[in-house]
This record gives structure tokens, sequence and C-alpha cells, in this order.
């Protein structure tokens, strides 16, 4: 029976906004380090805006790059490591060339006769990279927003600002790049009017955007003397309601005249609300007598954000599913403010719990001694029935808790000298039959390097995997056991999809791995997920360019089919969220993942006649934005509670798991905005029954 015609689709139109999660402020100039310590104790902001800045590169005279630029007196990149060692996250900025044809955009951003150019701009991000590698290497890999200053009239698909939007491209292409020298690779995003973007998305789809929406502007200027926060509290400066009420847009990214890609929503990390020229905290307030370092300063921009720390935009909590059990558990990570006191002090850290329906714990136990870095990967092993949990300390050093009945045993593993973990964050690992463990990190050279241990054996120390082969600076590998082999999936320098493995009785760890795909069709810093059903098969799943979740397999005999994409055109995902997949039966898999209008889908892959294939996606219920009216909340000793009004982050994690009773069980890393900001949680559901979205305590 032939299926029913889908009714004709009418215009795009962009998903509902939603609230920001977190405040923050930028300044020109960076203030003193006490200054930003007692900020961060008294009021709510979590996050600052820095301007990267530095010297020329050398050989190129000062007139090649922006005043600001080369600004030697801004002194962010002097204060960075206080400012976060204080716990506040950071956002890079770096004013690059605007528009000459929109006169919004102040001169000093112009560009020269003869610019901008493709050149120009690969100079630019040499010079980003230079100022980071040379500075501050320790945020090699971190996010930063190139500055445009244009209204929102700019119109980059316009014959006049071609050269400009070649120029933004050959940036962003060469800031991703390693060099010169040792600059490291960064990825790169815009701080603009968010529709600005459209032209450069289609592009890269995996820019990262920080919206400038003014919300309070005084008249003739986007400049206002009124606060978004109440000047007359007496101990703390807090943004938020009713003093402002900001939400963040997604920028709907339509195809250019012509086109027939269909549209899609592109998440801000973060947005501009306010140009705030008085002082903060205002002359004379109560807080000034309360905290007299607190000096009135001014002026100040105040943003909002989905993430934390938006130079790694990673967002609250982390969280992995710990299956295997009659209730649906997972692991959470949850930041940990900093302490202050000198030797009784504690710096920002990472808590770990283990939280369920029925009851939480035991706990994972993190000390100052040992504190998990904030926003770390968290890994449960082996997948079916965790009995591990993998994470990193500072430095990305890995740690390992075992749970042995009810108590959990900490293993530091070793490191070797002279080698250092990336920045950004890799951690992969799979359990044997025989009950050994292995683990799989990335080093700053983008080196994969592996670890082992027997059942009850001592961790060996790293080494290298895959010969001499380079993984790309913005990627992480993924894991499966099949059988007597250890299958490792990764993205190399090209962005091509490499396979790389060892069996038992082999030379540990192995040289050996074969390129899947030359085409290299999926995005360079999405998630991987990797899967073995059955000792002849292996699963890899990506994010495409084109935003659909994409598919190679393996099969023994036979090789590699290359990556190829699942669902309709239409089915499109968020670049940056994680997704998840689990193994339910050898010819059955499930895989959830986040679209790009926020909705949780649900995709099945069956192998029928020798061949994996999937349904179209079958979307999740959504959380109900409010409680029914007869609602009552549960027991203050419940682990749980009804979700009601969250919402699932772009930027957050997915997971899933099985119980012992057979059912499969989602959780996602969400948030609730309100009053000052909001609170990060692990929201979940079965994917089977009725029962509603709940949220871990």
């Amino acid at each position: 029976m032939p299926l029913p015609a889908r009714a004709p689709a009418g215009p795009p139109v962009p998903a509902p906004r939603i609230a920001p999660y977190l405040f923050g402020f930028d300044r020109a100039e960076a203030p003193a380090p006490g200054w930003l310590t007692e900020l961060y104790d008294a009021s709510d902001l979590r996050f600052a805006g820095a301007y990267v800045d530095g010297p020329p590169v050398a050989g190129h005279p000062p007139g090649s790059f922006t005043i600001s630029a080369r600004s030697p007196d801004r002194h962010w990149m002097d204060r960075l490591d206080a400012a976060s060692a204080a716990g506040w996250g950071t956002v890079f900025f770096y004013i690059g060339y605007s528009s000459p044809h929109d006169t919004s955009a102040h001169p000093s951003t112009h560009p020269p006769a003869g610019q901008p150019t493709q050149e120009r701009g690969r100079l630019h991000a040499q010079h980003i990279k230079t100022i980071i590698g040379t500075r501050n290497p320790g945020w090699a890999g971190g996010v930063v927003m190139i500055d445009n200053e244009n209204s929102a009239r700019l119109d980059l698909d316009s014959r006049a600002e071609q050269p400009m939007r070649d120029y933004y491209l050959a940036l962003c292409e060469e800031l991703t790049l390693p060099g010169p020298g040792a600059a490291p690779p960064m990825r790169p995003g815009f701080y603009l009017h968010s529709p600005v973007a459209v032209p450069l998305l289609r592009i890269r789809p995996d820019l990262f955007v920080w919206d400038v929406e003014i919300d309070v502007f005084d008249a003739g200027t986007t400049d206002t003397v009124v606060p978004p926060f109440d000047p007359a509290h007496p101990t703390r400066i807090e943004v938020g309601e009713p003093r402002t009420s900001v939400t963040l847009r997604p920028t709907l990214v339509t195809p250019p005249p012509g086109g027939a890609a269909p549209a899609w929503n592109a998440w801000p990390v973060g947005r501009q609300f306010r140009f705030y020229v008085a002082h903060m905290p205002q002359r004379r307030a109560p807080i000034t007598r309360v905290r007299r370092s607190l000096t009135p300063t001014t002026p100040i921009d105040f943003d909002c954000s989905l993430v934390r720390n938006p130079a790694f935009p990673v967002a609250e909590p982390r969280v992995t599913a710990f299956g295997g059990r009659p209730d649906p558990q997972v692991v959470r990570g949850t930041f940990a403010e900093p302490a202050r006191g000198g030797d009784t002090g504690t710096p920002p850290m990472m808590l770990l719990h283990l939280l369920g329906l029925r009851r939480a714990g035991p706990h994972p136990q993190s000390t100052p001694a040992l504190a998990v870095e904030p926003d770390a990967p968290i890994v449960a092993v082996p997948p079916e029935r965790p009995a591990v949990v993998f994470s990193q300390l500072r430095g990305g050093v890995p740690v390992e808790w075992r749970l042995q009945r009810d108590a959990w045993v900490r293993t530091v593993l070793p490191t070797l000298t002279g080698i250092s973990a990336r920045r950004i964050r890799a951690l992969a690992a799979a359990g044997q039959s025989d009950r050994s463990v292995h683990l799989f990190t990335v080093s700053s050279e983008q080196r994969l390097h592996a670890q082992r241990r027997t059942a009850d054996g001592p961790w060996s120390e790293p080494a290298p995997m895959a010969g001499d082969l380079r993984l790309h600076p913005f990627g992480s590998p993924a894991v499966a056991a099949r059988g007597r082999t250890v299958e490792v999936v990764f993205l190399d320098r090209e962005s091509r999809l490499v396979n790389a493995w060892w069996s038992r009785g082999g030379e540990w760890p192995g040289k050996a791995h074969t390129v899947v795909d030359k085409a290299a069709p999926l995005l360079p810093g999405g998630a991987l997920v990797a899967l073995a059903p059955t000792r002849d098969d292996l699963l890899a799943l990506g994010i495409g360019r084109d935003l659909r979740l994409h598919l190679a397999d393996y099969r023994a005999g036979r090789g590699w089919e290359p990556p190829r994409p699942l669902g309709r055109p239409e089915d499109r995902l968020t670049p940056h969220a994680r997704f998840a997949a689990q193994v339910v039966t050898p010819e059955l898999v499930e895989v959830c993942a986040l679209t790009h209008r926020l909705q949780p889908v649900v995709y099945r892959l069956r192998l029928s006649e020798g061949a994996w294939r999937s349904a179209e996606p079958r979307p999740l219920p959504a959380i109900p934005p409010r409680p029914p009216q007869d609602h009552r909340p549960p027991a203050r000793e419940s682990p749980v509670e009804p979700a009601y009004g969250w919402v699932f982050n772009p930027f957050g994690d997915t997971t899933l798991g099985r119980t012992t009773t057979g059912r499969s069980f989602v959780a996602f890393s969400a948030y609730t905005g309100g009053k000052a900001g909001g609170r990060a949680a692990a929201v979940a559901r079965f994917l089977d029954g009725d029962e509603e979205w709940w949220l871990y305590r």
C-alpha cells in the first residue's frame, strides 16, 4: 500500500527562542585580577569577554592589523590564567575588519585601500594563533569570535561585500590549521548580528556565533545608563528579571537565491545584550561598602550564554549512562565553584555523582588534590553494565574509578614526561571479554595514545597508536570492542574517517590503520560513535557537513562502506551537541540525537540482508513547559522529579542506556532559565512507554 503524499511544505520559520543559562560581561580593558575575583564572588556573572591582541606578526607592518588587534594595553592576554583560576569562563574576541560600506562600524575597523583580501584574512588568523601560541598556549584550540562591528543590514551575499566574505572565509580556514611555527589551530566563530552570519554558515555550518542584539538603549544611541541588575542590592550584583529578560534567537540558515537545500537553525553560543555606560557597581551602592575593593568601573557590556566557558563550549552537566541495572542510572559531572582561603582554598573543579530513580550514590569522590577538570568528558565502561568510570584531572591526566560492591576505587593513570594532553579533551574507552580495559587519549601533538590494564593489573604507560598519523585538532576518537579486536575510529588532519585497531596477540598498541573514506563528508569537530553489534560488524556514526547523521559500516570479509546520510535531507542535527548510540540486539542499534530545532529524535538501525538500514528518525515527546494544575512535587528525599520547563542544550551531552528489564533510556544535558540565570541538570526518559521526562536532583 503506497504511503500518503506529504503535505507541501510552507516557507521555513525559525525555531522558537530560548532563555539563556548564564550571564557574563565584556570590557575592552581587563580589570585587575583582584577586582575580577571580587566581582566573581559578589555576583552571578560567570564568564568574561577577553580581547586577543598583540604585536604584529613578524615581517608585517602595524598597518596590516586593526588598531585594537595590535593594542598593547588591553591586558586580557596577561590575565587569562588568573581569571580562570578565580572561576571565570572566557569568550575570546578578535577585532578584524568590518565593512566600510556600513557606516555603523568604527573607521578604525575599516580595511585600508586594496583590502580586504583572502591573504589578509590568512594573516589575521596567523596573528591570532601566534598570540595564543606565544602568550597563552594553554588555550590552544579555543574558539575565537571574530568581531564584526557592522549593523544587521550587512549583506555578505551582495556583490559589494564579496571581498569581505572571502576575507572572513579565508580567516576561518587558516585559523583551523597549525602554524606558523608552533602556533596552534583555533576554532573560528563570529561576534555579529546573527543574520549577517547566514552566508558564512552555509559554507561552514560548525561556525560558532556570538549574537549582538541590544535589549535596552537610550534615544539616539545603542548605549544606556540603565543597568540589568538591581543597584540597591546590598551584597550581590544579580543580573536577571525583572530588569532584563533576554532570550537567544536561532539564526535561520536559508539557501542562497536559487538554492534548494533545506533551511536549518544555527544556535548561538551566547549573546551580547546591553551596552552599559554607567558604573558597575553604581557609585555609593551598598555593595561598595561591603566589598571595598570592588570599585565602580565603566563601561561594561553584558552578555548571556548557554555554556560556562565559551572558549571551550561544552554545556553543563556532563553526563553518561550507567546502564545494566534495574534503575536507569547516570553519572553526572557538575561544576563546583572555587573556594577562597589560602591553604584551605580549592580551585574550580567538577564533581561526579551517580544518580538513579530510586537512590543516589555511591558517588565517585573528587578531592582538591585530585579534582576532576571542569567540563572534562566522562566515559563509562563497558556500556552494557559499567563497572568503570573515566574522566580527566587538571592537565588532562586520566583517572579511573572502579565500582567494587558499594565503593569506588580510584586510580590515576600513568603519564609520559614531555607528553601533554590536548586542551580540547578527548577520552574513549572499551572493555573486552577477558575483563581487560583500554583507554585512548589525544596528545597536544594530535597523536592517538593508548593505555591498557588486565582485569586486576596495573595500567600501562601511554603509547602512540596508528604510527605517526595525526588526528584532526578538533575531533575526538570513538572506540568499540569487536571480539578479540579493539577498534578505534577518528578523523585525521584532512578530516578523513580513519579506522585503527589492535587484536589480541598482536604488537601493542599497533600501527595498523586504514582510511575509510577520502571524501571527508563529516564535520571535523563533530561527535563520533563506534559500535560493534556482532563480531563481524563495526559501525561508525558521525554528523555530516550537511548536518545529517551519517553511517559508515564494516563487515568482515567485505570491508568498509563509506559514510552515507541517514533519514531525509531535512533531518538535520545541531552540529555541536553530542549524540549517543547503543546495541540493543545483534540486528538492532538505537541512536539518539538532537535536531537543529532542539527536538530529540531516535534512529533505529536494523541489519537486513547483510546491510544496515535506518527508518526515518522518530521524535520523542517534548518536555512540558509547565506542570499541570494538579501537579504535586515529589517528596524532598526523592532523587528525581518531573521535568517541566527545561531546555535541551545544543552544546550538551546525550547518552543512552538499558536497564536489566530491557528498557532503553536517554539522558540529555538541559537547563532552565529564570531570575539571575538558571540551573543545569540531566533530564531523562524511557524511549518506550508514556512516562514523563524526569530530572535527576
